[in-house]
């Protein structure tokens, strides 16, 4: 069920109304259930995937918090193979075996492909993910194993971020679930219009720039250097506004009955350095290879070279998780290889140091340029990687009206407050009728600006 579809149009308050209608005991039963019915719109027999993950980590966590100190780490390993197991077949058995098969081809071997043709389970790296953390948290001794399956299986299948995350923490979800939460009018408002700028971005914004990247796109060798720089650009807006578009519905979704969901992005097109963009841009996803990968691989504790190294395993496997193709890979490698250089010379510093405010501005601007460099590994089949470095030509006329309505959005999101306050957190403070007309304005900008035509998210695929 797509949040930009008519079904979640009904599916919403139908579910949100029903939460607060019944006694506080029946609501966590309830959202379970709707989570179950959110999934299985989409191939209902992989939720016996998602009731496997579930049972292992739930059974995992008990496990390990009862289980003598000798035994506790061989309970996470089972939990994590088999996870990752999971993932791994679900994903990655397909391209590795039509890569062996060629490989073997190639060298007069014998072996035959056993392509099994796996269709992903929407979401499958989100939610594994998700539960992982879980199991990881409980045996590092920082979150008590949760005794309720109930609840532990709502904190996995939580439908606002079952699909493209945030990838939560227990500490930050999981608890909510035993607390009550009463009907606030404020609270829904707020909630109604994050998911409004949510929407906005998606369909207005994201869907709309995709008719043309995708066009490009399509047949890379047909356009010259500028059109498909041009295009790389309206595709870092595009991905940005469809994914934090997704986490902002996400996001809106949950405060309307009173969850609290992480922050996924923190204005990521202003980032002065590699690694201020990772802070910045799927900040779960970041902090899940940091805490997990980076830091158990040695981190910054073992010498220079060595923290060279963890970087460039952690972004190998980050690009790796985002799917299984060699553009994927070299994404993963090229910001692996950025943090490198980023940490050999700090360009970002050696601007400010030398131009003052204006390096600052250049630093954001020579920043962009690479994460859009990068776009192109992401966006681009392997094979039509070398058309992006095309020869000049004329530039193609352009939709000015996309570019201004992808600045509005994106100049929205930017205008962050002090202490870490969103711009959409300041809508409390405006006055009814200023807030009146900005949902009215986003309302009528999503149905005659929007693309209506139900598109899947980007990262539904991951």
């Amino acid at each position: 069920m797509l949040f930009n579809s008519l079904p979640f149009a009904l599916f919403f308050p139908v579910v949100t109304l029903l939460y607060f209608l019944l006694p506080d005991r029946a609501r966590v039963p309830l959202l379970l259930a709707a989570s179950c019915w959110f999934y299985m719109a989409f191939v209902p027999k992989y939720i016996l995937i998602l009731a496997v993950v579930i049972a292992v980590d739930y059974t995992a966590g008990i496990l390990i918090a009862d289980a003598p100190p000798e035994r506790r780490r061989l309970v996470l390993v089972a939990s994590l193979v088999t996870n990752v197991g999971m993932l791994a077949f679900f994903k990655y058995f397909d391209f590795l075996d039509a890569n062996l098969a060629a490989l073997s081809q190639a060298l007069g071997g014998g072996y035959a492909s056993h392509a099994l043709r796996i269709v992903l389970p929407i979401g499958l790296s989100f939610h594994t993910f998700q539960s992982m953390s879980y199991t990881i948290e409980v045996y590092r001794g920082r979150f008590p194993a949760e005794r309720s399956l109930l609840h532990f299986a709502t904190y996995v299948m939580f439908y606002p971020q079952l699909v493209a995350g945030p990838i939560e923490r227990p500490q930050n979800l999981l608890h909510q679930f035993h607390a009550t939460h009463d009907f606030s009018w404020p609270r829904v408002v707020d909630g109604l219009q994050l998911m409004a700028t949510g929407l906005f971005k998606k369909i207005v914004i994201a869907d709309r720039l995709a008719l043309l990247v995708n066009a490009v796109y399509a047949n890379p060798a047909a356009h010259a250097g500028p059109q498909l720089l041009v295009a790389t650009c309206f595709f870092a807006i595009q991905i940005y506004c469809d994914f934090s578009g997704y986490s902002d519905i996400a996001r809106g979704a949950a405060r309307v009955m009173g969850y609290e969901l992480m922050v996924n992005f923190d204005r990521p097109y202003l980032a002065t350095s590699i690694a201020d963009f990772w802070r910045r841009w799927h900040i779960s996803l970041s902090t899940f290879l940091r805490d997990y990968l980076y830091i158990p691989l040695g981190g910054e504790r073992e010498g220079r070279l060595k923290t060279l190294r963890n970087l460039a395993i952690t972004m190998f496997l980050g690009g790796l998780w985002h799917g299984a193709g060699f553009g994927f890979i070299v994404w993963g490698l090229y910001h692996g290889a950025l943090l490198v250089l980023y940490r050999l010379f700090p360009i970002d510093d050696l601007l400010r140091r030398h131009l003052k405010g204006a390096g600052h501005v250049l630093a954001v601007l020579v920043m962009f340029a690479f994460v859009c460099i990068g776009w192109m590994f992401f966006r681009a089949p392997a094979g039509d990687l070398l058309p992006l470095f095309a020869s000049l030509a004329h530039f193609p006329p352009f939709s000015l009206r996309l570019l201004l309505l992808g600045a509005v959005v994106i100049a929205t999101d930017f205008m962050g407050h002090r202490n870490g306050t969103e711009f959409i957190d300041l809508f409390p403070l405006a006055p009814w009728w200023l807030r009146g007309l900005l949902l009215v304005a986003a309302f009528y900008g999503i149905v005659f600006f929007g693309a209506l035509e139900q598109n899947e998210f980007i990262y539904f695929q991951f």
